[in-house]
């Protein structure tokens, strides 16, 4: 396998992956959005609301607000075995505000220093004049199996284009280039070229209209380029890291399984 990156930041990373097959890649993008682990508020125990907005709209509310990603701190409910929560497997966050106001999501305070909103400016209602809204709200480790709210990532890949130019048959009518929507052809000394060929989308509107059959769209079978985008919960190294990690683990648990056959 060779990996080389494209563009890299704190939330986003973009790279070409060579030696591999469609399933182990689609494998590594379903761990990406679907088997992250993360934190998010799982439910909320409501003490008094008397805002214009029903608990249910808020606990849905408070549950989309992305946290930190302290997975490496608590343990899964399930390797807990407790039913509501304990120091192990959850964290509460409380809040308490009296109106006229609105209720952001920096006024969740935490019990944990380390689990945090990422992000402060997220409304959650507005309280009128002596209207009160006080709710404890419990964090829990889970995957975007189970609930969008514990995604933390989004993953896609396509097929490395190849664009192949029989130019002993073009006779420069310049049809092809206007046609391209990303604009990747241009002629240069009285020839037809291609620039950046990994933006093709391959959607062949140069093919269909060049009549002289100059160009051929197509792909390569073993080489991917693969976009990887993080919510704010975790950097896109971190994410990229942690995803190959899980699928390694995966495959040593499948070749003990047919080993043990």
């Amino acid at each position: 396998m060779k990996i080389e990156i494209f563009n890299k930041d704190e939330r986003e990373l973009k790279f070409l992956v060579r030696g591999v097959s469609v399933p182990m890649v689609n494998a590594l993008r379903r761990i990406f959005i679907a088997e992250m682990p993360s934190l998010a508020v799982d439910y909320l125990k409501f003490y008094k609301n008397d805002s214009p907005v029903f608990d249910e709209i808020i606990a849905h509310r408070v549950g989309l607000i992305p946290l930190n990603n302290a997975s490496e701190i608590y343990i899964t409910p399930e390797e807990c075995g407790c039913k509501e929560g304990c120091e192990k497997c959850s964290v509460t966050l409380s809040l308490e505000k009296t109106g006229p106001c609105t209720v952001y999501s920096s006024d969740l305070v935490s019990g944990d220093k380390d689990v945090y909103p990422i992000i402060d400016t997220i409304p959650i209602t507005k309280l009128g004049e002596g209207q009160e809204l006080k709710f404890d709200a419990v964090a829990r480790i889970g995957t975007a199996e189970d609930h969008s709210k514990w995604q933390i990532a989004n993953a896609a890949y396509k097929y490395v284009p190849k664009i192949e130019l029989n130019l002993d048959k073009c006779d420069l009518c310049e049809e092809c280039i206007p046609k391209c929507p990303k604009n990747l052809f241009y002629k240069e000394k009285n020839k037809l070229k291609v620039r950046d060929i990994y933006e093709c989308t391959m959607c062949r509107a140069c093919e269909e209209t060049c009549e002289q059959g100059v160009i051929k769209i197509s792909h390569e079978n073993d080489a991917f380029v693969f976009f990887v985008e993080s919510y704010g919960n975790m950097g896109a190294n971190d994410l990229v890291t942690k995803a190959l990690d899980m699928l390694s683990t995966k495959l040593d648990q499948l070749k003990n399984l047919v080993d043990n056959i």
